[in-house]
């Protein structure tokens, strides 16, 4: 009885904590502002709106420079890693969009994808589904530089492939070049511009294999913190609005629970010995990376690598790690740069020439 009540509890967790191709989500709260000023700033910087959507409630960002008409919906969580990683690419080129928190217990508001019931899940014009932040970022990434392409024609640069899961036995879709801009082959391309292309597609994948995996041993590290997580999970999310009271109170307590003990699993997995350490040690790798000749990994504005950073850590900003990083590594000079270019839609300009969809 006590086995089927953890499995339950391990299905229960990871239904609410997978995103994208994370195995766990991690919560923000916010050093910089306070934390509900953090989480609404990016959609009061053009226009915003609460609305309802099949009952639930949902922000709508609008990007003054966005003629696309892609009409994207993101289903997320709010403090998903991985959606945060794509919020952050949507915030930074000024696309508009419409965030719909997805209820981590029944994730009704996935009820149209029948087998794909992850996040985060970009839907473009009500028909076009996309799945996988580093394919969502990717695919609207190489359509900024494809102008002229339609979403299909980009979207068909970035085939599936199947494969069976050894462990499960259960079919598994990958996306080989979801990290790759693909961009009209028939483009000439400089060494250099090799090179770098090839630094933004290495330090993406490392933000994915290797920096996400050290968020939930810290911010899950003791009950406390993990407890102060699920709150403000709650919070950032408008649970209060969106769901049952009832909802709200198991997501906030069994997840803590199973959070913390699940942590110490995923500490075990990835051969984490201490944790807090670990995660200042990525943290001065991606500075030394840096130098001290440009303030963005992309040079004198940010590239893919600095947004899926940023919105990475943006998902634990405020906590007690993400604190004691910034007392001991200088992430924080960059991560406040990234912020001021992402708030204020640095990357929109890339938007002209789109065309409508």
């Amino acid at each position: 009885m006590l086995k089927r009540s953890c499995r339950n509890m391990n299905r229960w967790a990871n239904r609410l904590l997978i995103g994208g191709a994370c195995s766990s989500v991690v919560l923000a709260t916010a050093v910089y502002s306070p934390l509900q000023s953090q989480t609404k700033d990016t959609g009061q910087i053009e226009k915003s709106s609460l609305l309802k959507n099949e009952g639930l409630i949902s922000r709508k960002i609008i990007g003054e420079m966005d003629r696309t008409g892609l009409n994207l919906k993101l289903y997320q969580y709010q403090t998903c890693p991985f959606c945060c990683k794509v919020r952050a690419a949507l915030d930074y080129y000024g696309f508009s969009y419409e965030v719909i928190e997805v209820n981590p217990i029944t994730r009704k508001q996935l009820k149209f994808s029948k087998d794909y019931k992850k996040v985060p899940i970009v839907v473009a014009n009500g028909e076009v589904v996309i799945t996988e932040s580093s394919l969502i970022v990717s695919v609207l990434s190489t359509l900024l530089r494809e102008k002229k392409c339609s979403l299909q024609d980009i979207l068909a640069r970035f085939p599936a492939v199947s494969t069976v899961d050894e462990k499960t036995q259960k079919p598994v879709i990958h996306y080989p070049n979801k990290y790759y801009i693909m961009a009209n082959p028939d483009s000439r391309l400089s060494t250099r511009d090799v090179q770098y292309l090839r630094e933004e597609r290495e330090w993406r994948q490392w933000v994915d294999d290797h920096f996400v995996h050290l968020i939930s041993p810290n911010v899950y590290r003791t009950w406390k913190e993990s407890f102060d997580t699920f709150r403000w999970f709650s919070e950032v999310g408008e649970w209060e609005q969106a769901f049952p009271m009832w909802e709200r109170y198991i997501a906030i307590y069994l997840g803590a629970v199973a959070m913390h003990i699940i942590s110490k699993r995923l500490k075990k997995r990835h051969e984490i010995v201490d944790e807090r350490q670990s995660l200042l040690d990525a943290c001065n790798k991606w500075m030394d990376a840096l130098g001290s000749n440009r303030p963005f990994m992309g040079g004198p504005q940010p590239n893919l690598a600095d947004l899926a950073l940023y919105g990475c850590m943006n998902s634990f900003v405020g906590c007690d790690a993400f604190k004691e990083v910034c007392e001991k590594s200088s992430i924080c000079e960059w991560y406040g740069r990234m912020r001021t270019q992402v708030e204020s839609r640095a990357g929109s300009s890339e938007l002209n020439g789109v065309q409508s969809q």
